[in-house]
């Protein structure tokens, strides 16, 4: 009650900052909440602290010790007792909960290790996670816990008793151990625990040189581009791409200096791809691909969907030997459609710019830009006063509550519950099911926050002993403005999207009921777990859908139809570039995580590969793979966010198109695919939602026809 109390006392001070109107400008609790600036919590210097995320042990740094000391006592506690029972269904309840003492302690502080605005809280998570990750490590060579599981599989009695989500659970733990060694004799199982905790290294110290800034001396640069980056004395400071920036200048400068090579990354990076090669190969896998592919819907990097997502979708030469393609598209189909998206870009660029017209990588999400604004007659920034965060999260309140009977309620977090005072935190309640779980929203920018937007599981949801649920905890990451004393946040059509592609990972963590958090939610296959996100961007994109939330905060009127229609019809513009840029990512991921030894180093290898696959030159001096942050957490995996639009694709044509608030289709989609997390296979859940299992050119004409529906495809005849 005290949160709603509190968001009905904002909401009256907004009404009355804009002055009495006819037209409503009446924001739902959620909306007014994300609308108004945080108030400052004076009471948080003389009341009793909670811990982070409520966690008692967490008020201070020192607390990530005592988590990970009783995380460790109770593991060992929980070994013993599935060493010493006889296997059955207990033995993957065990299993489960031994996974979730360590997870609770390991994931929770693998979000604060790289988010918390406090260096000793980053680096007492850091110890926290590299802790749990060795103690996790041992545990997949640990022989006798191993047998403990090989039992229950092996007994056909017992196995074929288990219900299909427990067999799987225990299936999916045998495979961590196997695909950690656990077959290999004693010398070469202690190599292989080496190699993991030194990879576990090797990732967060690349993770955390993906977005250093970088200093370069001011007189290396035109004066008129230093105010565009911060200055330190003799130095500017460069600490992104500046992607949309109108200056030619400062696009390049930005894009030269930033991904200027950095000796200690570029070797922490080979360090890395070559100890996963080792460790793959010493468990007795062709490369890390093929051990990293094990169990997705791809399953392996030299067949099907990769390799003709690849060539028929990318339209270039794969490394690998395939049959001949089939299907409805050409071979060079979206390359093609690239090459004319480039053509289009060079020629805005010569009219604005006719001394340099020729078009380099730091080019394109400027120049498409400018050419979706002209297309659609509509400046980019009319649309902001339409999108303020509030009204945003009021349409995803809306269109959740429709489809999946879901609301998002905002609660007050208690002192020292919230890591920056600007956090918000949402309760998910389903409307006969009560309270599914809780997320936290830091949504704005602050000084040494990673720009990616992500999505954090903090706590998995599983049914515990006793039969209570244990409810998921979630953390929604964005960079947004911060609202100003005149406005709130008013979001781009971009950062709207990409709103709403993250609350799809949230849903898909709320909605994930499993018996186990092994697999709740997002830990399922990892070219599995994008389709919940990609589907919210066709959501995001549908007039219907828009139409219910997108008000001026000034004057409450609505987004008119034709600006609508415009922004949708221009999404197709230059999209075959956007998707021919993933292909591109996907194959210098594929490339780095095959085998070795590769015979050159990972700058010579996107060279090569970017002028393969994206068709714009290679810039000298520069070595994008250094800020590539994915190759940690999606090694031999980027190719997923290929896939899973291939899946939400089929899902949206199929269940939604026609009305994207069916609410049978809705409670479709959470039967046959959200709830289950990791629990079934993906496959599976594919084809329970579609009624049909697709087949490989089903995947590829999915995204080639993406390209080519018409704007109207998108949109309801709104009379």
């Amino acid at each position: 009650m005290r949160g709603a109390m509190l968001c009905a006392r904002r909401l009256g001070g907004l009404r009355a900052r804009l002055g009495a109107r006819q037209v409503s400008t009446s924001w739902s609790p959620v909306g007014a909440a994300f609308n108004v600036r945080p108030q400052g919590r004076r009471l948080d210097l003389f009341g009793e602290r909670q811990g982070l995320f409520g966690v008692p042990t967490l008020r201070a740094p020192e607390g990530f010790r005592v988590a990970q000391e009783r995380a460790l006592r109770r593991t060992e506690q929980l070994v013993a007792r599935a060493c010493s029972l006889p296997p059955g269904p207990q033995t993957v309840l065990l299993f489960d909960e031994l996974s979730d003492a360590l997870c609770r302690v390991a994931d929770l502080a693998d979000f604060v290790r790289i988010a918390h605005p406090e260096a000793a809280f980053r680096e007492a998570a850091e110890e926290a996670c590299r802790s749990i990750g060795t103690a996790v490590e041992k545990l997949n060579t640990n022989v006798e816990l191993y047998q403990s599981l090989q039992k229950l599989l092996a007994d056909e009695r017992l196995a074929n008793s288990l219900d299909p989500e427990t067999r799987r659970v225990a299936e999916l733990f045998l495979f961590d151990f196997e695909i950690s060694g656990i077959h290999l004799d004693n010398d070469k199982r202690r190599r292989a625990v080496d190699l993991n905790v030194k990879i576990l290294d090797l990732s967060s110290t690349f993770l955390m040189g993906t977005n250093l800034p970088v200093k370069a001396e001011k007189h290396l640069l035109p004066e008129r581009v230093w105010h565009h980056f911060e200055v330190a004395g003799d130095h500017v400071v460069v600490d992104g791409l500046r992607a949309e920036a109108p200056d030619d200048l400062v696009r390049e400068a930005a894009y030269k200096i930033f991904l200027y090579p950095n000796a200690g990354q570029l070797k922490c990076l080979e360090e890395l791809l070559s100890n996963r090669d080792l460790l793959a190969k010493l468990v007795g896998y062709e490369s890390f691909s093929h051990r990293a592919l094990q169990g997705t819907m791809a399953r392996s990097p030299v067949k099907t969907v990769i390799q003709k997502c690849l060539v028929v979708v990318g339209g270039a030469a794969f490394p690998v030997k395939i049959a001949p393609v089939c299907g409805l598209w050409s071979p060079c189909y979206t390359f093609h459609r690239t090459m004319k998206d480039f053509e289009m870009m060079r020629g805005m660029k010569m009219k604005l710019n006719p001394q340099n017209s020729e078009l380099m990588p730091w080019d394109p999400p400027y120049y498409s830009s400018l050419i979706r604004a002209e297309r659609s007659s509509v400046e980019p920034g009319a649309y902001g006063p339409f999108f303020s965060l509030g009204a945003c999260m009021d349409g995803l309140d809306v269109l959740l509550g429709r489809l999946l009977g879901v609301s998002l309620r905002v609660q007050q977090p208690a002192p020292g519950e919230v890591w920056a005072q600007d956090v918000r935190k949402l309760a998910v309640v389903h409307e006969s099911e009560g309270l599914l779980g809780y997320i936290y929203c830091d949504f704005f920018q602050r000084a040494d926050k990673p720009h990616q937007d992500c999505h954090f599981t903090i706590r998995g949801g599983r049914v515990r002993e006793d039969g209570s649920y244990q409810l998921p905890v979630v953390v929604l990451m964005l960079n947004l403005p911060q609202p100003s004393r005149d406005s709130p946040t008013l979001l781009t059509p971009g950062m709207m999207e990409n709103l709403f592609h993250e609350m799809g990972h949230a849903m898909h963590s709320m909605l994930g009921r499993t018996r186990y958090q092994h697999v709740t939610g997002t830990r399922c296959p990892t070219d599995f777990a994008e389709v919940p996100s990609i589907l919210m961007e066709y959501f995001a994109a549908d007039y219907r859908v828009v139409q219910q939330f997108a008000r001026h905060y000034q004057t409450g009127q609505s987004l008119p139809r034709s600006m609508v229609s415009r922004l949708c019809e221009s999404k197709k513009v230059c999209a075959a570039a956007d998707m021919q840029l993933q292909v591109f990512y996907a194959a210098l991921d594929q490339l780095y995580h095959g085998p070795h030894p590769r015979g050159r180093c990972t700058t010579d290898v996107l060279r090569a590969t970017q002028e393969r696959f994206y068709g714009l030159p290679y810039v000298p001096g520069t070595a994008w793979q250094l800020r590539f942050s994915h190759l940690v957490g999606y090694g031999a995996k980027y190719y997923s966010y290929l896939m899973s639009r291939a899946v939400a694709s089929m899902v949206w044509r199929e269940c939604f198109l026609q009305d994207p608030f069916n609410r049978a289709a809705g409670e479709r989609y959470r039967r046959e695919m959200l709830a289950h997390g990791g629990g079934k296979e993906p496959l599976l859940m594919v084809e329970g939602m579609l009624q049909k299992r697709p087949s490989i050119d089903d995947f590829v004409n999915a995204l080639v026809c993406d390209l080519d529906l018409d704007a109207e495809s998108f949109l309801a005849d709104s009379e």
